[in-house]
């Protein structure tokens, strides 16, 4: 009688784990730097804090065998030689810099969390067939000269240096002068874009900044698309009249169109806010009337409007919409409306590829996940228009960031650390 083989189904593979105790320590020493004494963290781009946060990186790069590049604008990769030295590179890694009286998570668990990947590999002697890069961009906070993702940008030639003339920080400081201070020229800048024939994937490990993860008990996010932001200026213009000699009937008060404005905003962007219909959120976070005084009725209320979802359909919809709302309240109120742009960004879709092969990974060590999008945006979404970019999400607490009350667990920083190892591997290895 004649035996029929049982099909053998191959086990994943067991890689080490990685030393959270290391990594925990080596990301509170980077989150002590900047730190106030109302406890959150400053470290503008090119500020001093800053600069001193990436020298304790390289130090630890130095440390971990890497090989150090330090470009034009300043950022640092630190490079692992896999067995093809001439391989296109697998990429990971975020930013230092922080947002004024921000969190000591955003930014620096993607930075030490792909150098603890890559020490975990090079010390158990993992093979890897391609380099392994852990790279800190400078510049993805807007805090500073309100450009975001500067360093990734450049490095994807997704600006030019001259865009960068004007920009100045709140007290007046040219960016192109703190270049200058620090030996940094024009002609620094230019030779900074990647090949991208040198890239092979570029990966993101992230605490979300929102209150998904945590409320649905997943430790994990897997993020399908970056949002991306439609900003503009809404001017209601009335009159500016005494406030008490001036019947209610008879005032063109800009304030109250603001305020029925800003209630239709919310209104709008909740009937789209859906996954179905592109998950749309918009706000209005910023107001400056005039006079501004409380004895006066408000004759000019300027608001700055943020719209935003990963459906570059939906964003143009509601845009839309919204813009119509403020030019019909004005006419209904006989107030001058003006809507000015300030800036217009396209969603960022992830590479699915990559995606696919995160969600097999979880699927082998039976990790429970969500497949979602990223609201907030991130140097993936520069880097991903050069090589395939994957980003990996673990919760924040009560969804705080950019804020002294920013968290999350050590042990989902482990652990979206130990996935992002395990991913880099798998690539450098396909």
């Amino acid at each position: 009688m004649r035996r029929v083989a049982e099909k053998q189904t191959a086990s994943p593979p067991s890689y080490p784990a990685i030393n959270q105790r290391r990594l925990m320590r080596d990301l509170n020493a980077i989150g002590r730097i900047g730190i106030g004494n109302r406890g959150g963290v400053t470290r503008l781009v090119f500020s001093i804090k800053e600069l001193r946060s990436r020298q304790v990186l390289i130090h630890l790069m130095r440390q971990a065998g890497l090989k150090i590049h330090i470009d034009g604008i300043g950022n640092i990769f630190g490079r692992y030689d896999g067995d093809d030295a001439r391989a296109p590179a697998v990429v990971a890694g975020s930013h230092l810099d922080t947002v004024i009286h921000g969190g000591k998570y955003d930014g620096p668990v993607g930075v030490i969390g792909a150098l603890e990947a890559i020490r975990t590999i090079s010390e158990n002697n993992i093979p890897v067939r391609s380099p392994l890069e852990v790279v800190c961009f400078v510049g993805e906070e807007s805090s500073r000269f309100g450009f975001s993702t500067l360093g990734s940008s450049l490095v994807a030639g997704e600006v030019h240096p001259k865009d960068l003339a004007h920009a100045v920080d709140a007290q007046g400081t040219k960016l192109a002068d703190v270049l200058s201070s620090l030996g940094i020229s024009a002609k620094n800048l230019h030779g900074i874009k990647r090949d991208p024939k040198s890239l092979k994937a570029y990966l993101e490990l992230h605490i979300e900044q929102g209150p998904i993860l945590e409320a649905i008990g997943k430790r994990i996010g897997l993020v399908t698309a970056i949002a991306a932001p439609s900003r503009f200026r809404v001017i209601f213009t009335g009159q500016a009249d005494h406030s008490g000699t001036t019947p209610m009937h008879m005032r063109k008060d800009a304030l109250v169109a603001a305020a029925l404005f800003i209630e239709q905003v919310e209104k709008i962007c909740r009937k789209y806010s859906s996954m179905a219909k592109g998950r749309v959120v918009g706000t209005v976070g910023a107001m400056k009337l005039e006079p501004g005084v409380i004895n006066a009725v408000p004759g000019r209320a300027e608001l700055q409007v943020d719209i935003r979802s990963t459906s570059a359909q939906s964003k143009a919809r509601v845009t839309r919409l919204v813009k119509q709302c403020a030019e019909a309240i004005g006419r209904k109120r006989n107030l001058g409306v003006e809507t000015l742009t300030i800036r217009e960004e396209d969603p960022v879709p992830l590479d699915k590829r990559l995606l696919r092969l995160t969600r097999a990974i979880c699927d082998a060590k039976e990790l429970v996940y969500e497949i979602m999008p990223s609201g907030a945006g991130h140097d993936a979404m520069q880097m991903a228009k050069i090589t395939p970019a994957g980003m990996i999400f673990i919760p924040s607490q009560r969804g705080i960031s950019h804020n002294p009350l920013e968290w999350s667990a050590p042990e989902d920083i482990a652990l979206g650390t130990q996935l992002l190892m395990e991913t880099m591997i798998k690539v450098a290895n396909e």
